[in-house]
């Protein structure tokens, strides 16, 4: 297909060739379905079962966080935070655009420094 491209160009300026739409978007990541993760901080630690959320590259994600203690939630690698208030549901929202794994941390009632308390892995697509 060399020399494919300048050729449409020429044919229409100024306008994008839909033959090209269609190959940026099939090069484009599929993503899934917008998600939803509900996570319940007791005493400054989220359970067991809660310390890993695992999503792929270009995931909708959203935590609704609440906890039984004031406290402030950040997301290292994506700086985002929350302030929580006991019972309260606060969202925290991100495109994963970024891979790796990145802490989770609460700030606050924890006895003083930050504290991981889970992990957001991103997984490349």
């Amino acid at each position: 297909m060399t020399g494919w491209f300048p050729t449409v160009v020429a044919r229409a300026p100024g306008r994008i060739p839909a033959l090209l739409i269609g190959v940026c978007l099939a090069a484009a990541p599929a993503c899934a379905e917008p998600r939803s993760v509900e996570l319940v901080i007791s005493k400054g630690e989220l359970p067991q079962e809660q310390r890993l959320i695992a999503v792929s590259q270009g995931d909708e994600l959203t935590l609704r966080l609440t906890s039984d203690r004031p406290l402030e939630v950040h997301l290292h690698g994506y700086e985002v935070e929350q302030t929580l208030s006991p019972g309260a549901v606060a969202s925290l929202h991100i495109t994963a655009r970024a891979t790796g794994r990145f802490p989770i941390e609460v700030h606050g009632d924890t006895g003083g420094d930050a504290k991981v308390i889970g992990y957001l892995e991103v997984r490349p697509r």
